[in-house]
């Protein structure tokens, strides 16, 4: 099994600072009754759902005493179908239309290939992604990688909630508020990252999109950031830290979200220490601001 928050890359020092940001960063609902529902992912079997994504990555970045600034962005409208059912959900997630921007040191992609390009998602019913995996064509300068990050950050994850009513587990109540923590592993030719998101959700009222009742979340916390390992015979220590804002719209009748904001501010220190006990450090900011809209 091919899991999206493990992967290798070749990568040269120079490039390093680069690689981090994107890798850290792609690296997170019905009136009255329907509050006495558990939130999970469980739309019928071949359900197919219609998205209007925009995210923006900003990274500001010092190497060796230089300052590097670029931005990423990217707007479209992806398809979401559902495969199967059950324990484990799959996914096809396909792009109908992209358009990426670029500022700044980054490599220039051919963005016309990726609407041919679909990736297969596997997750929990509460959206944890298990698997992601591209086919089709991948143009140069974006990466299969890149494109199953994308899509595995593309899910809202319906936290675990407290068994506050035995005869409904997982069921919210309004204002309802409870907490819950996110780890993922990023292993990069060598080097270990684990990313822990410290998060506190809060469901204030019911309301309504498009004519439907949904259960709207909000959720804020914390990001740690820790990694270690060798490259090159160089001992690299990334350490950082940052915050995290979003909310949801959770479909209680097709059990799909229907709107997702988030923003990410990240800034952490990449540490390289050679053989000669040479030392450099490369600080990095990275802000991350994504939105998904479904199309009715």
């Amino acid at each position: 099994m091919r899991l999206v928050r493990h992967s290798t890359r070749d990568f040269s020092n120079a490039t390093l600072g680069r690689i981090w940001p994107v890798a850290v960063a792609w690296a997170v609902a019905s009136s009255g009754n329907l509050l006495g529902q558990a939130l999970e992912y469980a739309p019928e079997p071949g359900s197919s759902f219609d998205f209007r994504t925009a995210n923006t990555l900003t990274v500001s970045q010092r190497v060796l005493g230089r300052e590097n600034h670029y931005t990423l962005g990217s707007e479209g409208v992806v398809r979401l179908t559902l495969l199967s059912a059950g324990a484990r959900l799959q996914w096809r997630l396909g792009f109908e239309e992209i358009e990426l921007r670029i500022e700044g040191a980054f490599p220039t992609p051919r963005t016309d290939a990726l609407k041919g390009t679909v990736v297969t998602v596997t997750t929990t019913p509460r959206g944890v992604v298990l698997d992601a995996l591209a086919s089709g064509v991948v143009p140069p300068g974006v990466g299969a990688q890149y494109v199953e990050r994308a899509a595995a950050a593309f899910f809202p994850r319906l936290p675990a909630i407290p068994d506050s009513d035995p005869e409904n587990p997982g069921a919210v109540s309004d204002r309802t508020t409870w907490g819950d923590t996110l780890t993922v592993t990023e292993v990069l030719q060598g080097v270990t990252t684990e990313v822990e998101t410290i998060l506190t959700y809060t469901i204030a009222d019911t309301s309504a999109l498009a004519g439907r009742s949904v259960v709207p979340v909000d959720y804020e916390g914390q990001i740690l950031l820790t990694g270690a390992g060798t490259i090159g015979g160089s001992r690299v220590v990334l350490r950082g830290g940052g915050r995290v804002a979003g909310n949801y719209l959770y479909d209680p009748e097709d059990r799909i979200f229907d709107l997702h904001e988030q923003e990410q501010v990240v800034e952490s220190t990449l540490t390289l220490e050679g053989p000669d006990t040479e030392r450099v450090e490369i600080p990095s900011r990275q802000v991350l601001r994504a939105r998904a809209e479904r199309l009715f």
